[in-house]
């Protein structure tokens, strides 16, 4: 377990600092230190960006000693995914084509921009599935980090080295990206909280596509209260502390897709958070609700939008460069080659239709809460055959796919752990917008988990 400055979350990390006990400079320090030692660093960091995060140290250090406070990020390290332009270095997304081929960004990314205005301090760019297309977390290019919780296990994909940095002590914080999952299915693997956001609501240029429809960008941390700091960064909006949500609140749990064929550890741990969450003062639903078994069908009637939009996207360096990729991504985005283009206008129409319907359905109802996956995470060696890879991928991806199509804001926060300590995650949907309100339940369930 990481102990010292790194073992402090952002917000307690930004008391040390405001109160003169801990300096920018020297924690910066120990997190490249720990990130160099750490017998899995290459694999969670595909670099370290170490000459820029001690020029931001330093300046976050200088801006305290004049009095000038720019807010909770300032001066806290934190691990960015390998798909966010940052000036100076090239983003790779995960392939080693990409990496030869892309010159390096001229300027960061908005975001990113955003964050350095903050104060963060970046440590370095981490691994993640090639082009952001899988839910496992594997990488044949740069190798893959196991899972914080047991080593021999997937970390989840694609965010796969911002968690495990996160879960591992080698970040405050880390930027993830989300487009069937990628933030919250690492975060619910690693033990932390992870953030999908809705669709446009922060910018996604600098960032290397995976399907221009669905990418959203996100926070992963090691509680809600950095997820909601970050989250406001990330916006570019001043902090405020997260608001507490009203007393009543009325969340459902439908059986519908979301719990069905869950592992026999992830139903108990599931079970185990509705209690929590009643106890807490929620009313807990359960119901079915059809309407989630049309959104889980698109895909599979038209092909979704992320085998399309990569196809359109890559489909000139697939015909150059494919056997030099991962074979499983080019797999999946080959996919829909010999699709109809009116199968990718069907599948928007469809989408929209659905977005129309489900919250207007669901009138009364504050949330939808459900497991962020069905599945604990499968070991690594377990997947070397592509029948078990798919399999496993599908099964990882359900859920949280679900709330992408819907364009709908979601947290992932950790509930109880298995009798073998790995975690199991708790998802917590809300109308779009409303990121404000799946923290501050994810917060009320967390605070009713302390003994």
């Amino acid at each position: 377990m990481h102990e010292g400055p790194t073992s402090l979350s952002v917000l307690a990390l930004g008391e040390r600092y405001r109160a003169g006990e801990l300096d920018p400079v020297e924690v910066t320090e120990a997190y490249l230190g720990a990130a160099e030692a750490h017998p899995q660093g290459e694999l969670i960091y595909r670099t370290l960006t170490a000459a820029r995060a001690r020029r931001q140290a330093q300046e976050a250090s200088r801006l305290f000693r004049a009095g000038v406070d720019t807010g909770p990020l300032q001066g806290v390290p934190l691990a960015v995914k390998d798909l966010f332009d940052m000036e100076g270095e090239v983003s790779a997304a995960g392939s080693r084509v990409l990496l030869e081929e892309r010159p390096p960004a001229e300027q960061d990314a908005p975001v990113v921009a955003r964050l350095d205005a903050a104060g963060a301090v970046f440590l370095g760019r981490t691994n993640m599935t090639e082009l952001a297309f899988s839910g496992i977390g594997i990488n044949p290019h740069f190798g893959t980090p196991g899972c914080a919780r047991d080593g021999s296990r997937v970390p989840g994909g694609s965010s796969s080295g911002t968690a495990v940095a996160v879960a591992r002590g080698l970040a405050a914080a880390g930027l993830g990206s989300d487009t069937g999952g990628s933030v919250r299915i690492p975060a619910a693997v690693n033990g932390i909280v992870g953030l999908k956001t809705t669709d446009g609501r922060i910018p996604t240029e600098g960032a290397v596509a995976l399907s221009t429809t669905l990418d959203t960008v996100g926070p992963l941390a090691r509680d809600v209260d950095d997820a909601w700091a970050l989250y406001l960064a990330m916006l570019a909006e001043p902090y405020r502390e997260l608001p507490e949500p009203p007393e009543r609140l009325v969340l459902l749990a439908p059986p519908t897709v979301l719990q069905e064929d869950l592992d026999p550890e992830v139903e108990t741990a599931f079970l185990a958070a509705l209690q929590r969450l009643e106890r807490s003062g929620c009313e807990v639903r359960r119901a079915d609700l059809p309407v989630l078994a049309e959104v889980a069908e698109l895909y599979r009637r038209y092909g979704s939008f992320a085998s399309f939009e990569a196809f359109a996207l890559y489909q000139e360096v697939l015909e150059r460069r494919g056997g030099d990729m991962d074979a499983r991504v080019v797999e999946r985005i080959l996919q829909v080659a010999e699709r109809p283009a009116a199968d990718y206008i069907r599948l928007g129409y469809a989408r929209a239709a659905l977005r129309r319907r489900f919250w207007p359905e669901l009138a009364g109802v504050d949330a939808v809460v459900a497991p962020t996956l069905a599945v604990l995470p499968p070991r690594i060696e377990a997947l070397a055959e592509d029948r078990d890879y798919f399999r496993a991928n599908g099964r990882m991806l359900r859920n949280t796919t679900v709330f992408n199509v819907l364009a709908s804001p979601a947290a992932s926060v950790p509930g109880d752990d298995t009798p073998d300590g790995l975690s199991v995650g708790l998802m917590i949907a809300t109308r779009p917008g409303e990121e404000a309100l799946a923290l501050g339940i994810a917060r009320r369930f967390a605070l009713a988990g302390i003994d």
